[in-house]
Formats: structure tokens, sequence, C-alpha cells
């Protein structure tokens, strides 16, 4: 008969049983710790392959500009009220559904603000939504910065639906008016969630590098975990 020697995994010839670690066992009770060594040695790397591949399909994938292309491209509309007189307004709607509206002023200093507005609000997207926050926050028009900001298109609380809109739309701001000097993320109320959102995955997108020179987060409410603080 044969008997496997597990300590030193060869196979020996004998005509009775064989001692192992100081216990006598059969051929038999040899071959089957053997086979659960291996069965479990063969387990472990299974597993390690599923829990890779797990990971990688868990992992978010980063927003390139090709995702954010508008299926809208911006369009000139008339400015809001108290926005910065002569300044160029446009809207469109991005490639997710979302409505959004630039606004850029005529003394424009090259920084770009993007606006995450508070809410949340319920129901399909509404353009007015957009037009509403622009009116809202003309500001920073007559101050001489451009505004860049979304309706999110998706209603209730998607935090990481409305910061993948707004990571959208400063996308799209440089491609289809112009790519500013300097970007400054502004989240209102529920949107500084977004926006703490929104820094996150541009530094994720972006091999660690935030686009924003600063986040503003104005009556901001935030809670849960973030890595927005690496921005």
């Amino acid at each position: 008969m044969a008997a496997i020697d597990l300590s030193t995994n060869r196979t020996a010839s004998t005509t009775g049983a064989e001692k192992f670690g100081g216990h006598r066992s059969t051929n038999a009770a040899a071959m089957l710790d053997l086979c659960a060594l291996r069965y479990f040695s063969t387990m472990r790397s299974v597993f390690r392959r599923h829990c890779v591949l797990a990971v990688l399909l868990a992992a978010p994938l980063p927003l390139t500009a090709q995702a954010a292309a508008a299926v809208q491209p911006a369009q000139p509309s008339v400015c809001p009220e108290n926005v910065a007189a002569g300044s160029r307004c446009l809207s469109g709607r991005d490639s997710a559904g979302a409505y959004y509206r630039f606004a850029i002023p005529p003394q424009w200093n090259g920084t770009l603000v993007v606006h995450a507005h508070g809410g949340p609000e319920l129901g399909d997207p509404k353009a007015d939504r957009a037009a509403a926050d622009l009116a809202r926050w003309s500001v920073w028009t007559r101050a001489g910065y451009a505004y860049a900001g979304s309706g999110f298109h998706q209603g209730g609380v998607a935090v990481r639906s409305a910061a993948e809109d707004i990571e959208r739309v400063r996308l799209l701001f440089g491609q289809q008016i112009a790519t500013p000097t300097r970007t400054v993320l502004h989240g209102q109320s529920w949107g500084a969630g977004v926006a703490a959102r929104a820094a996150e995955l541009s530094a994720t997108a972006n091999s660690g590098r935030s686009p924003y020179v600063a986040v503003l987060l104005t009556a901001g409410v935030l809670a849960g975990g973030s890595q927005a603080s690496g921005w």
C-alpha cells in the first residue's frame, strides 16, 4: 500500500499503519488530510480572486469628459433678474437628463463657481430649477465670477447622483465655454453634502488632484463618511 508523508509531501511504501505527528493513522486518513489541505488551499486562491473581482466591480467609475457629453448643448437664453448686466447666459441638458445653466459676466475674472443647490426635491428634473438657482446666486456674476449650476437629474436624497451631475456640469463648461483659470465649488444647504461628495469624486477621477481651489459650504448639512477633506 502507499502512504502519504505529510511532513515531506512524498509518497512512501508501507505495509501497515504509519505514524504522523506522533499519532497512528491509516493511509486513508492521511489521504483525507492531504485532500483537505489541498482543498482549502484551492479555496483560498478562489476566494482571493473573487474578492479582487468584487472590489473592481464595486469601485466607482470616474466620470470622463466623454460621459459628460450633453444631449442638448448649451444655447443662449435670457438671463434671470439681477444677473450682471451684459452677461452671457446659456442653458442646456446633460447626458443624464439634468438641466443646467451657465452665466459669464462681461468682465469675467477667469474663476468659475460651480453651484450645488439645496433641497432635495422630488419628481422629474425641471428646467426652471436651474434658472431659479442662477437668479438666487446671481451675486457671483456681479462679483465677476462665471457660474455653472445643475438642476440634478434625479429627485430625492440621491447625493452621489447629484454629485455626478455637478462633475458633469463642470466638465461641460470647459467643453462648451472656456477653461477657467480657477474653479470654486459652492454647496448650499443640502447641496453642501452634494458638494463634499462631488469634491471627492472629482479628485478620484483626476488621480487625487482636485480641480477645485476651494470648496465653499453655506448653511450646509453634512453627514456620513467622506474623503472630501483630501481635496
